[in-house]
């Protein structure tokens, strides 16, 4: 599993050079341990300020004054140091842009008289050049170490020897010096491990400015406790707060505090400020001494907490004095971010489970008389001294083998194959660098000093068989730092080391891989990185008898350029192997973490490159080769984390598995941390320490508890809920806002595969292929991925009796899912086949165990297929012109493999289908499809068509054929189309009319188309002639149309007349039938005006002009505009269609006076236009009449009489209308 370190390959582009280098030695810079020797703060005004001017040579060899301001009894230049505090905690202050050493007196006194001792150093460095600002700090560490050892009158004031404390120091500065200070102290941990130069401890800045850093800092390895503090002016307007500081502490991950001060701005940070100055800055409402004094009085406390130890000025150091959850500060606005800060020292226990830490550099190797892997060594933040074996043929776990090598960091290491061992490394203790493995005892021995290599750090070891010797090549040198290309042998016999000054040496190298051949009898060396840092692709030879090199020029494939890679060999096979490293990308010539898997033949001298996937891309990786197991065993390694993980290599399989982890836990386990806490002075913490924890990444925080007996710190979580891999656990203690944190990286492992239950089964087609992927036939509940193992796959028969499955697999994507493949021949077998499938599954990975491996079995039926019918041909039929229906059996066109009878899929979707007719409803009509004349049955080969009637030409009908599982049922979904091409012989045919009716009305003329009424099937032209009939109307072909004209008002019928049509070869008479039809003429009416009713009775006059009748008419009347009635005039016939009637009209029920008289004529199919009248109806009365008796006589013969004209008008009438129904008839 992985453990984060803090820790990048590249830094920056300004940082590459410089990480390269220093990589072996210091790879994973965590927070430097703190010595606890602490000075005793002072009062604020404890010492007088005395001050020296000097000067140190910075790292590019540059001369640099200073100015050193230091505490003394007397104030003044060159004033003796006073030592009865000491010793002092020192400060680097860098001056802002354009300021001096000698322009910030304010600070370095007032920190002074609080017992630092401060170096202020003038703007001599730009921030973004942060390498050499770092190794600047470097060589003013060794001048401020000079003075403090020696005492030296010139460099330092008097009585300096041993007053000043190397072991906390810190740096700050103003403006564009805050900047560098910012850079230095992140990024020191990047460069410098413990054992060569203590960081800095302490980080304040007032003014702080970007341009030079920009706002993308990140704190690589910050020191203990990780605190800072920063000043800015709310009227700053050289770097103004929301441009400069802000943005960069919203993402820098390192703890701080903010003040704003209210008023204050940037150049009165400064000893004295000129009207330049003053013009580009801000106008302050403080004053300057107020000012400056005000960060005096936050800066001693802050140094006072970090240098010096003093956990009780928590409060005062951040603002807490009044309210210990709410800092404040009465001058400036307050803002934190404190969740970086370590104000405890934590001792946290290493591993959740009894197993070998994550660790870069470990021996790795195995012992050919236990057949056990063993492990030593190695680094994380220091070396290890423990020791561990691994027997994968009895547990597979690791055990603890005791105690090993305990001065040695980065190491190398080479077996001579039987019981012994040789371990060379580098160590700056003083201890031995130089072990020898016994395998008979399984253990270590050191030698003790003497001449050794110069290159005692990563170079390349190998036990030449042929010689009896280690043979060592390369490697850094301890004191310089260079890369050798001395070649060495060591003679385990009397202990002696030898320059063997081989000619035609490599150039020097770091990191490379070697191996001896037995074959060739020759040590093969491959690639490293130079002190250009280029990594090296070559492979070179050794040859120890005249210890000279040659380099080889190998053909095939070959690795990139690489350094740092895990190696192993077999020798049984003489094969060796190279794992990953830090690798040259073939595609853009960057340099790259690398999870390659390379093999070389050392009796070919050939290169393989071998699959490995899953596994994370690693450097400085142990790796050995089991023999017993027949697997390569990998541990440990770093890229930005730092691993503790087994990895086991299948030569085989080829493929990696993961094997164990040293803080893999399940998900019923709980997350244990537990860990001792003390104050940085190692003084116990207070009682009321508040315990938290949680997994990085949530939200929610759990509590812990806190024993103040045994000062022990423990919280619990539960990794249920947890997604398989890997997560970070963090523990929080804090008192009052002082808190410091610890991380522990763990594996949430997973559970086995679970199978599906019930299981499912599958079905594969004949001669087809099957894909079934993992996840169908198991599930993890991890998440895991599921993947079958290749070599485990097993067919059988379900039922006795039945044919032996012929199947194959293919693995695919990964392994992942599994491709059956049907290799039967199919020719003589029918029906479904059962069989069972048997194989194994695994999760991707059981930290602490091997993969679990789960045995399955599934049904799988071998499922024969109705194969579709093939088209032998696509027939062709020839039939004449209006043949009657016909059959044809379409049967010996198609076939099967089955050989099944096939037959016409007759359905209602299809084209040739009518559900109507029967018919295709073209040229062509199927007019059936069934096994014989009258059936229901469709299952039938057979179809009858006949051509349309006079039609002859070529048409294609596709039939669908289909095979029928008996009745109408279809086997199979899926038609094979015949496509028929019917050919029409054309026979010769007489004319043929299509009409012999015409009709029109009365009064028109009607013009019909010659081929409307006649055509030529053949095609043939035609002549077509009249023969006359009746005279009442005329026929004349006009213009290719038969016109019909009848004579006016006529209509009737006309059966005389004949169409003769000749084709040249046969003529066809036709009578036609012409009817016309009658059409109501309009009746014209005149009237005379009606007499005023005499006697009540007005007599009507009228003139009649009907064309179409000759009567009976009906007189329509109303009386002012009410009902209609009727009455029947007399007529007679005065012209032709001229008629003159009337008739007397009877008015018993109208009272006198004048009346509204409506008159219209109806003919019996429609009235004439309506004609009114005003009538008047006199009162007798008013004239009286003479012989009252005779007048009332004649009244009544008159009404006697108009009775008996009107019964003979009725009659007449009605014998009328019977008379015009008859002609029409």
């Amino acid at each position: 599993m992985k453990r984060h370190q803090g820790m990048a390959l590249v830094l920056s582009a300004l940082l590459v050079t410089a990480i390269l280098t220093s990589m072996i030695i210091t790879a994973t810079a965590e927070s430097n341990e703190e010595s606890s020797n602490f000075t005793a703060p002072v009062s604020p005004e404890r010492f007088s300020p005395g001050w020296k001017d000097s000067r140190y040579v910075d790292s590019e060899n540059n001369l640099k004054d200073i100015r050193l301001y230091y505490p003394s009894a007397q104030p003044g230049e060159d004033e003796p140091i006073d030592c009865a505090w000491a010793p002092y905690p020192w400060l680097a202050f860098h001056a802002d842009d354009g300021e001096g050493f000698d322009d910030y007196s304010w600070l370095g006194e007032g920190l002074a008289k609080a017992g630092y001792f401060v170096v202020i150093i003038g703007e001599e460095r730009a921030g973004d050049e942060a390498y050499q600002g770092i190794l600047d700090h470097v060589q003013l560490i060794e001048a401020i170490g000079f003075i403090n050892l020696t005492g030296n009158l010139n460099r330092g004031p008097a009585g300096a020897q041993g007053c000043i404390d190397m072991d906390h120091w810190g740096v700050s500065g103003h403006g564009r010096g805050a900047g560098l200070a910012m850079v230095v102290s992140s990024y020191w941990g990047s460069v410098f491990s413990s054992e060569q130069y203590q960081p800095p401890r302490a980080l304040f800045g007032v003014g702080l400015d970007i341009d030079d850093i920009g706002e993308n800092i990140q704190a690589i390895g910050l020191a203990n406790p990780a605190h800072s503090l920063f000043l800015t002016g709310t009227v700053d307007t050289v770097a103004p707060i929301d441009e400069h500081i802000k943005p960069l502490l919203q993402q820098w991950n390192g703890g701080w505090q903010l003040l704003e001060v209210v008023g204050a701005n940037h150049v009165q940070y400064e000893d004295d400020q000129s009207f330049l100055d003053n013009l580009f800055d801000g106008d302050a409402t403080m004053t300057e001494s107020e000012q400056q004094q005000h960060a005096i009085n936050k800066f001693t406390p802050f140094l006072d907490l970090t240098l010096k130890g003093e956990d009780e000025i928590w409060y005062a150091a951040s603002s807490r004095e009044n309210n210990p959850d709410q800092p404040s500060d009465g001058d400036s606005y307050l803002s934190e971010n404190l969740d970086a800060n370590q104000f405890y020292l934590i001792d946290l226990e290493e591993t959740l489970l009894d197993a070998p830490a994550g660790r870069f550099s470990p021996v790795l190797f195995y012992d050919h008389q236990t057949n056990k892997t063993v492990l030593s060594a190695g680094w994380s933040g220091g070396n290890f001294s423990d020791m561990w074996t691994l027997d994968l043929n009895d547990t597979a776990k690791w055990e603890n083998g005791g105690s090993g090598p305990n001065s040695i960091g980065t190491n190398t290491f080479a077996s001579d194959g039987v019981a012994s061992g040789l371990l060379v490394g580098e160590s700056d203790t003083g201890e031995p660098t130089m072990w020898s493995w016994n395998g008979y005892s399984s253990s270590w021995t050191s030698y003790s000093e003497g001449v050794r290599p110069s290159g005692m750090s990563s170079q390349a070891m190998a036990w030449d068989s042929g010689s009896q010797r280690y043979i060592s090549y390369g490697g850094q040198d301890a004191d310089s730092g260079n890369y050798t290309n001395e070649t060495w042998a060591f003679n385990p016999g009397n202990a002696v080391w030898q320059n063997l000054s081989a000619g035609n040496s490599p150039r020097g190298i770091s990191n490379p891989a070697m191996f001896f051949s037995e074959g060739w009898n020759r040590t093969i060396l491959f690639g490293g990185y130079d002190s250009g840092k280029n990594l090296s692709n070559e492979t070179w030879m050794f040859n120890g008898e005249t210890n000279t090199w040659s380099k080889l020029s190998l053909s095939g494939s070959f690795p990139t350029g690489r350094a740092g890679m895990a190696t192993a060999i077999d020798r049984e096979n003489q094969v060796a192997y190279i794992f990953g490293g830090i690798a040259q990308n073939p595609f853009d010539s960057g340099i790259d973490y690398s999870n390659e898997l390379w093999k070389l033949d050392l009796a070919q001298l050939t290169w393989t490159k071998m699959t490995s996937w899953g596994i994370d891309a690693m450097w400085l990786s142990g790796m050995t080769f089991d023999k017993t197991s027949d697997k390569l065993v990998l541990f440990g390694g770093m890229n930005d984390n730092v691993f503790d993980q087994t990895w086991l290599y299948d030569l085989t399989e080829e493929e990696w598995e993961l094997h164990a982890s040293s803080s893999a836990i399940t998900s019923t386990d709980v997350i244990h941390i537990s860990a001792t806490v003390s104050e940085r002075d190692l003084d116990s913490p207070p009682s009321t320490l508040e315990i938290n924890c949680r997994v990085v990444g949530q939200s929610s925080w759990t509590a812990g508890d806190w024993n103040a007996v045994n000062d022990t710190a423990t919280c619990d979580l539960s990794p249920f809920s947890l997604d398989p891999g890997f997560h970070t656990a963090e523990m929080k203690v804090s008192n009052d806002g002082q808190q410091a944190s610890v991380e522990i990286t763990f594996e949430r492992a997973n559970a086995p595969p679970q199978l599906e239950n019930p299981m499912p089964y599958f079905v594969i087609d004949e001669e087809s292929e099957l894909i079934i992927n993992a996840s169908e036939i198991a599930s993890d509940v991890d998440g895991h991925e599921l993947r079958f193992i290749g070599n485990a796959f097993t067919f059988t028969t379900l039922h006795e009796g039945d044919p032996e499955p012929e199947l194959d697999y293919i693995l695919q994507n990964d392994r992942r899912a599994v491709k059956l493949v049907d290799l039967a021949d199919w020719t003589e077998r029918r029906g479904d086949t059962w069989y069972t499938v048997c194989g194994e599954i695994r999760d991707e990975s059981t930290p602490g165990n091997p993969p679990s491996r789960v045995p399955f079995c599934f049904e799988l039926m071998h499922q024969s297929i109705d194969d579709p019918y093939v088209v032998l041909e696509h027939p062709t039929f020839t039939l004449t012109e209006d043949q009657n229906s016909t059959n044809f059996d379409l049967a010996s066109y198609v076939t099967d493999e089955e050989l099944d009878v096939v037959a016409i899929h007759w359905n209602t979707e299809l084209d040739y289908y009518d559900m109507d007719s029967d018919s295709y409803g073209g040229n062509i009509r199927v007019t059936g499809i069934s096994e014989v004349a009258d059936s229901a049955s469709s299952y039938t080969s057979n179809v009858m068509v006949e051509p349309t009637e006079h039609w002859h030409g070529e048409e294609e009908i596709s039939f669908c054929m289909h095979h029928y599982n008996g009745g109408n049922t279809l086997a199979n979904g899926n038609c094979i189309w015949l496509n028929v091409t019917f050919i029409v012989t054309p026979v010769a045919d007489p004319p043929i009319f299509n009409i012999s009716q015409i009709t029109l009305q009365e009064d028109t003329i009607k013009d019909v188309l010659l081929s409307e009424i006649v055509w030529d099937p053949d095609g043939d032209e035609l002549n077509i002639t009249l023969e006359s009939g009746e005279s009442n109307i005329t026929l004349e072909i006009w213009h290719e149309q038969l016109r019909i004209t009848p004579k006016s008002d006529w209509f009737g019928r006309a059966i005389a007349w004949t169409l003769v049509a000749t084709d040249g070869t046969e003529s066809i008479r036709q009578p036609m039938r012409i009817i016309v039809e009658e059409v109501d003429d309009d009746t014209i009416v005149e009237w005379q005006r009606p007499a005023d009713i005499i006697e009540n009775m007005t007599s009507l006059r009228l003139n009649i002009n009907d064309v179409d009748s000759d009567g009976p008419w009906l007189i329509e009347y109303s009386w002012d505009d009410g009902d209609w009635k009727g009455i029947t005039p007399s007529c007679a016939e005065e012209s032709a269609n001229q008629f003159e009637c009337q008739a007397d009209l009877l008015a018993h029920d109208l009272l006198y006076g004048d009346h509204k008289l409506n008159l219209r004529v109806n003919d019996g199919y429609s009235t004439s236009e309506v004609t009114s009248y005003w009538i008047e109806k006199a009162d007798p009365n008013d004239s009286g009449l003479s012989g009252g008796g005779s007048s009332s006589g004649l009244s009544g013969l008159a009404f006697i009489f108009a009775g008996i004209l009107l019964l003979l008008a009725g009659g007449g009438l009605i014998f009328t209308m019977l008379r015009r129904g008859d002609k029409y008839e």
